[in-house]
């Protein structure tokens, strides 16, 4: 069997979406290794495709300054072929040259992708970004295995969270709400996600969880005291470590979610989504949007954003909450189940 290292050291949305490369490549007859940041190695734990997963602070702890170690590890990995599924850092390029590998692929690498050899690869066609990686299996002749990404969760794991879920919760839908996109992309003022929660209070008898790192505290510090205090209403902001946010989203009969890691959590784990978007690429939901569960996508219809700036705008009230609310609740009365876990493809 072929020997291949995926190196992806960024965020957590990408590297959720970086699993359905990971699949086809293990399905395509490769042993498959995975170097991610530390953080977010558990997004990868008991996943039955990869055989060891590498953090970069453990391998390479000096990377990017001392790029060459990481080569060198590369190299004394054997490895037949370095797949970058997101090569814009130069560096990831020159540790890449000397591992020795048969193939080298970089996607995004321009021109340091070119000058160190590397088979350079890049989509500008908006489709969804795991699509986009899939790429890279292509080039190998290996087929795709499908879209939706990968989160295997343990039923000891979810039973766990279930134990943490407050009691006022029981009988009850549970409806999450993450309001930060640590400013990656447009996104809702907090005082529109707080309408929300009071709409879902006074409106119905739903439960609310609302999540996001301990960082982002400041985003529900204007918030309604009745609605923060609310029996009906778990803030576990900084709570939940990664898997415990996953399980917790695996619960949610609805998860309302910008454009962000867990929103691609909610596709791997089946949980239905109500996301605000913005319309203009490359934000836009033809590329991060929910690709593994029932999803609705809400757009203002004019963005101030134009092609090629910086993000973010605020939608300037071009997307409210009752709008949100309303697709809350008509995914409740659809009676919208969740995309049952699919049976795990094995490996040949």
């Amino acid at each position: 069997m072929k020997k291949t290292l995926v190196v992806r050291l960024d965020h957590l949305g990408d590297v959720v979406l970086t699993t359905p490369l990971i699949r086809a490549l293990a399905l395509g007859g490769h042993t498959v290794d995975v170097l991610v940041k530390q953080a977010f190695e558990p997004v990868l734990t008991h996943s039955p495709y990869i055989r060891e997963c590498f953090s970069q602070e453990a391998i390479a702890p000096g990377f990017p300054k001392a790029w060459w170690k990481l080569g060198a590890w590369m190299r004394e990995g054997g490895y037949n072929n370095i797949l970058v599924p997101y090569a814009r850092e130069r560096r990831l390029c020159f540790a890449s040259m000397i591992s020795g590998a048969d193939t080298r692929i970089a996607m995004w690498g321009g021109i340091w992708g070119r000058l160190t050899f590397h088979q350079c690869l890049r989509s500008e066609i908006p489709r969804p970004f795991s699509e986009i990686l899939l790429r890279c299996a292509t080039a190998l002749e290996i087929p795709g295995q499908g879209l939706t990404p990968d989160l295997f969760l343990t039923d000891t794991e979810r039973a766990e969270l279930r134990a943490r879920i407050p009691p006022a919760f029981r009988g009850r839908n549970l409806i999450g709400l993450h309001p930060g996109t640590a400013g990656n992309t447009c996104n809702l003022p907090g005082s529109v996600y707080a309408e929300v929660v009071q709409l879902l209070l006074d409106g119905t008898d739903c439960a609310v969880a609302v999540t996001g790192t301990e960082d982002e505290g400041s985003l529900i510090r204007d918030w309604p005291a009745r609605v923060i205090s609310s029996e009906r209403v778990w803030v576990c902001l900084g709570q939940l470590t990664l898997r415990q946010l996953a399980c917790a989203i695996a619960e949610m009969d609805v998860y309302i979610c910008p454009s962000t890691g867990p929103l691609h959590i909610a596709s791997a784990v089946g949980t239905p989504t109500v996301s605000p978007f913005c319309p203009v690429a490359p934000l836009c939901a033809s590329i991060w949007g929910n690709v593994g569960s029932p999803a609705r996508i809400l757009e203002p219809t004019t963005c101030p954003r134009i092609r090629g700036e910086p993000c973010c705008c605020d939608f300037q009230g071009q997307i409210t909450a009752n709008q949100i609310v309303d697709q809350v609740i008509d995914i409740l009365k659809s009676r919208v189940a969740k995309v049952p876990t699919a049976q795990i493809p094995q490996l040949p």
